[in-house]
């Protein structure tokens, strides 16, 4: 029972009151009346939701923290950055980056204002500690969303659940090394896949002002993708279709296998053992049609290595070369772009297509999709 109270809707009922209070004291204006009957309805909702809820199955609430003991709201329609560091927000900033990313005029000394934005503090145990998180109320035309800016990280542990969930070190990295975050929440229940892509498309218009140079990645808790965070990604997150940003990765992969794996070893010995077949084939390409062939080679920087993906130019029996076609996690010295020459102990893997169009090699990728254990 009271967990039960604990749900009810406290906020919904205060504005409630507090318009009921100036409509018999002081009487309302037409916009009062608007918000009044939009008050309702909200305190409707929240009124049936309350008297819906049950104790063994809590609702999901914005800016809940997954951990890696429990699920992240699946239902929650929301968009998160992870931060590298704690930011300041105050009602003024956050009205304006909605009235900016919406072209919405908000009215802030009016209280009868149809749209606002304020900051609220919802209803929590007071035995309960802070939570780190500032709530800001957006009441737009497009419906009810929240912007929360946290002072803590998004998850409880996030160096231990990136290394145990996250095998893309750059994303492993963007998400261990974030301290903090800000999201942008509906606070409506939609009524449909419709009005769900609506209110993503509001959710990315916000979020694209809320960018800066501390945004380390961007996450969807509805479908439980993360993707790290570039400048490149905005034209898509306030565009039409927010949720394509999570298509494919910002950038390429990079997955770690620890040396002493030895299927690994197996994959790379096959690899260079097969070496005459992929020149074979390159050396009786036409000279149009050698883009079909590539190569994956050691880079190495000290103690540093990686390897990447080479368009093959030219091949012989001791060396090959090519155009770098990935953009390097840790090297400094090579970049995507770059014409390279290798000795052939530095080969790791080989593709090319054959004149049916079937791929011939790739025998490290089955390795790197098993992973391992180290």
């Amino acid at each position: 029972m009271l967990q039960k109270l604990k749900q009810f809707p406290i906020l919904s009922t205060a504005i409630l009151v507090a318009l009921l209070i100036r409509l018999f004291v002081n009487g309302l204006t037409w916009v009062g009346v608007v918000a009044m009957v939009l008050t309702v309805i909200w305190f409707g909702w929240d009124m049936a939701r309350w008297l819906m809820f049950r104790p063994d199955s809590p609702p999901q609430q914005p800016g809940k923290n997954p951990t890696l003991d429990e699920e992240p709201p699946e239902n929650l329609i929301s968009l998160v950055y992870f931060l590298s560091e704690t930011r300041d927000a105050d009602e003024s900033s956050i009205r304006r980056c909605v009235s900016t990313a919406l072209g919405i005029n908000f009215d802030p000394d009016s209280p009868d204002s149809e749209h606002f934005v304020i900051q609220f503090n919802p209803p929590r145990d007071p035995k309960e500690l802070d939570d780190g998180i500032t709530h800001f109320m957006v009441k737009i035309p497009q419906g009810l969303f929240a912007v929360l800016v946290s002072s803590r990280p998004y998850i409880s542990n996030p160096k231990r659940f990136a290394r145990q969930s996250i095998r893309d070190k750059r994303l492993r990295n963007a998400v261990e090394q974030h301290r903090a975050w800000v999201s942008v929440d509906l606070m409506d229940e939609p009524s449909d896949p419709e009005s769900t892509q609506a209110a993503y498309r509001v959710i990315g218009q916000i979020l694209a002002t809320l960018a800066g140079p501390d945004c380390l990645a961007i996450y969807c808790p509805e479908i439980q993708r993360c993707n790290e965070f570039d400048l490149s990604l905005m034209e898509i997150l306030a565009g039409p279709k927010p949720l394509d940003l999570f298509s494919e990765p910002t950038f390429e992969p990079i997955i770690e296998i620890s040396d002493s794996n030895p299927k690994m070893a197996e994959a790379v010995k096959e690899a260079r053992n097969r070496w005459p077949e992929f020149l074979s084939a390159f050396q009786e390409s036409s000279p149009g049609d050698t883009d079909r062939f590539i190569v994956k080679a050691e880079f190495r920087e000290g103690a540093k290595c990686e390897y990447m993906w080479l368009s093959v130019t030219a091949a012989s029996r001791e060396s090959f070369s090519g155009v770098l076609m990935n953009d390097p996690h840790e090297l400094l010295d090579v970049h995507r772009g770059a014409s390279v020459t290798l000795d052939l102990d530095k080969l790791n893997d080989w593709i090319f297509r054959d004149e049916d169009g079937e791929h011939v090699g790739g025998f490290t990728l089955d390795v790197l999709a098993e992973g391992d254990d180290e």
